[in-house]
């Protein structure tokens, strides 16, 4: 994974719901919060890869598919 000087500046990462509505934006290297049901939180470094895909905590997700992952296991994320 790129380290700090790999970051390019200005990309951002928009994340969306499973129909595609934007949400947020991340800035490439950004830290996601994920909380659990159980109210647990995690958080996760999130890289930009292109418009449609994401890097988080170094496995590659397509921003649709990890929107529904997140929404079919009734958790929550957002900008840490």
């Amino acid at each position: 994974m790129r380290g700090m000087k790999g970051m390019r500046e200005g990309k951002k990462i928009r994340f969306t719901d499973s129909r595609g509505r934007e949400l947020f934006t991340l800035p490439d290297g950004g830290l996601l919060q994920i909380t659990y049901g159980n109210g647990e939180d995690y958080f996760a470094l999130c890289y930009y890869l292109n418009d449609s895909q994401v890097s988080i905590d170094g496995k590659v997700y397509d921003i649709l598919e990890f929107a529904r992952r997140m929404e079919n296991n009734g958790i929550d994320y957002a900008p840490a």
